[in-house]
């Protein structure tokens, strides 16, 4: 993977963005597997078009906060929120 030089800040994200990790999110702190999703789940969670949703998960991949599991289901993780304090 290969990361821009540039930050992405909390300030940067857009409305989808949020959303992407909210949904990756869900369930944490709690005693289930969470943080995986792919980008038809993540069109279905979070309502926004899948063009929408690709080109987010492109740029939030490529700034490390989250990261490509399985290609061909486009299955993603979480890594990092650039929200928290200790991103």
């Amino acid at each position: 993977m290969q990361r821009h030089a540039e930050t992405m800040d909390a300030d940067d994200l857009t409305k989808t963005d949020q959303a992407i990790l909210d949904v990756l999110k869900q369930g944490r702190g709690g005693d289930k597997p969470w943080g995986l999703g792919t980008k038809g789940y993540l069109v279905d969670e979070t309502k926004f078009s899948r063009n929408s949703i690709y080109n987010r998960l492109e740029i939030l991949e490529a700034h490390g906060h989250i990261e490509l599991v399985h290609g061909p289901t486009r299955l993603f993780a979480f890594v990092d929120d650039p929200r928290e304090e200790n991103h």
